[in-house]
């Protein structure tokens, strides 16, 4: 080995080194190099995942800069009635102040990543993906203006498996959240995570589908779908930026629940009441009902028109048999006699149709509430029974 050059000697942990003449030796147990192997291996077979866009350059502070005497230059005047409209909040803002988790109510600050996985949780879609077709087109959703076009009405949520869900005539939209837009909270929070970094990169498909003009945009700022501070340059700029990241086309890149439009809720909740019968046949997906009038004005309304054509039908024979030519016509007779068996015999069924399922949902929406009164009773006592022991330990 010539001068100046390094040697790389491989030893055990008990095994000492000397110094070779004319080089530089490093010692490096073997363990340590198995150990560093086996991390390059992991780290060429699955590379760390990067946010669906560019990180942003600072802004020049330039015009902030100190002067001699130890003051600053002024700032530009700004108008401070539309000011908080334009100031977009910080990642760490614009978290919710409390979530669910398993039931419990937690801060969202103090746990980021437990949030994020409620957030961005699209498990129960995902459940039926391959139903999915019968609820919606493998296509991209309709921009805004078109839902507005259609005399559809806009719903919020903070559910992400609600999103871009039609429901009669309305559409359930997610807000989209300043931090979703941050790269260093993708870096810290969403990269290490496949499931949240699907789910997020879908997240913002989606929103790439329902703004693509700027009256879009304009609507989704009057039903505060997008930060204030979101102009159409930046918007359009960022869509072009992510358009670099993720394959548009494929999708390989998002949750495979942004391989759809937007989803039907009244067929997703006829798969959900067919597929899990026995745990979700009474509320299906979502159970938007809170009175038992509702649901069965929306559910049997049907019927009515029904009756309607029954009562034509029975008039009309009746008038039919009180003439003579149709007085003596057995067949006529016979059907109308028929007729007659099969409205008495349809009206009571029905009617022990609709009041069995009165009685069963009464029954079930009964029985769920009191062992749910039951279930956070004693939820609360353990806890308090938990706190209470820490207070009393020294």
């Amino acid at each position: 080995m010539g001068p100046g050059q390094a040697r790389l000697v491989l030893l055990g942990n008990n095994k000492s080194a000397t110094a070779l003449p004319h080089g530089t030796v490093f010692v490096i147990p073997c363990l340590c190099y198995r150990s560093l192997h086996g991390l390059l291996l992991d780290a060429m077979s699955n590379p760390r995942l990067e946010p669906p866009f560019t990180k942003p350059t600072k802004p020049s502070t330039a015009s902030h800069a100190p002067l001699p005497n130890g003051q600053t230059s002024p700032k530009p005047p700004s108008n401070s009635a539309s000011s908080p409209k334009s100031t977009p909040l910080a990642p760490l803002e614009s978290l919710p102040t409390i979530f669910s988790k398993k039931g419990s109510s937690e801060l969202a600050n103090d746990d980021i990543q437990a949030f994020l996985e409620v957030d961005l949780n699209l498990e129960r879609l995902n459940r039926i993906h391959r139903h999915l077709w019968m609820a919606g087109r493998p296509l991209r959703a309709h921009p805004l203006h078109r839902y507005k076009m259609l005399r559809n009405d806009f719903v919020h949520t903070q559910q992400l498996d609600l999103h871009i869900v039609k429901f009669s005539t309305s559409v359930i939209i997610k807000p989209l959240p300043e931090w979703i837009l941050d790269y260093e909270f993708w870096q810290k929070h969403l990269c290490d995570d496949e499931k949240l970094h699907k789910a997020a990169c879908g997240f913002i498909v989606s929103y790439i589908w329902l703004v693509i003009t700027p009256i879009d945009l304009k609507i989704a700022h009057d039903h505060d779908f997008l930060p204030e501070s979101m102009t159409w340059p930046k918007w359009k700029a960022f869509v072009t930026d992510v358009y670099k990241h993720i394959d548009m086309n494929i999708l390989d890149q998002v949750n495979e629940r942004f391989h759809f439009g937007d989803l039907r809720l009244g067929r997703i909740n006829s798969i959900y009441r067919i597929r899990h019968f026995h745990t979700h046949f009474v509320r299906g997906y979502l159970y938007g009902y809170n009175r038992y009038v509702v649901f069965f004005q929306r559910k049997f309304s049907w019927i009515l028109i029904v009756f309607v054509f029954f009562s034509l039908v029975l008039s009309a024979m009746q008038v039919g048999v009180s003439l003579d030519p149709l007085s003596d016509n057995r067949p006529f007779l016979e059907t109308s006699y028929g007729f007659v068996v099969f409205s008495i015999v349809s009206v009571a069924a029905l009617l022990a149709v609709i009041g069995g399922l009165f009685v069963t949902i009464f029954i079930f929406n009964m029985i769920d509430a009191i062992n749910h009164v039951k279930r956070v009773k004693q939820k609360r006592e353990r806890l308090a029974k938990e706190r209470d022991e820490k207070k009393h330990t020294p």
